[in-house]
């Protein structure tokens, strides 16, 4: 990639970048396997996914809250093309959205004792989903 673009891609999506970081250095001894896909950081870990602009965090395994799809790596890429669109409101348009279905499936799981079916059915994980399904 042109070092220009490049730097103009990490300049727009300048927030997610910097939280990417920091949750790089939060987990980073947690991360199995790391790999430039689409030049883009994949990290995978366990149980554990969110996409920061350059930074992907994906997992195969599935945790007690959230089902993890079989895709969670192309899914997690899906965000990072939302990354692309929506440059510095990502974190508003597509991450308080995200965090808020996760925080609803912590409280139905904490209801049901069940894991919440519709996690991926709704804004902005279907789009992810249809992105990442695509694009990958």
């Amino acid at each position: 990639m042109n070092p220009i673009l490049l730097a103009m891609r990490c300049i727009w999506e300048l927030p997610q970048n910097i939280i990417g970081i920091i949750v790089w250095l939060i987990i980073r001894r947690k991360i199995t396997k790391v790999e430039i896909i689409h030049k883009r950081l994949f990290f995978h870990t366990h149980n554990f996914g969110i996409s920061l602009g350059s930074f992907v965090f994906w997992s195969n395994s599935d945790n007690a809250i959230v089902p993890i799809a079989p895709n969670n790596k192309e899914h997690e890429y899906g965000h990072t093309i939302q990354s692309l669109i929506c440059g510095p409101l990502y974190l508003i348009l597509v991450g308080i959205p995200s965090i808020s279905r996760v925080v609803y499936s912590s409280i139905y799981y904490g209801l049901n004792k069940t894991k919440w079916a519709n996690y991926y059915k709704g804004y902005p994980e279907n789009w992810a989903d249809k992105l990442g399904m695509k694009h990958y």
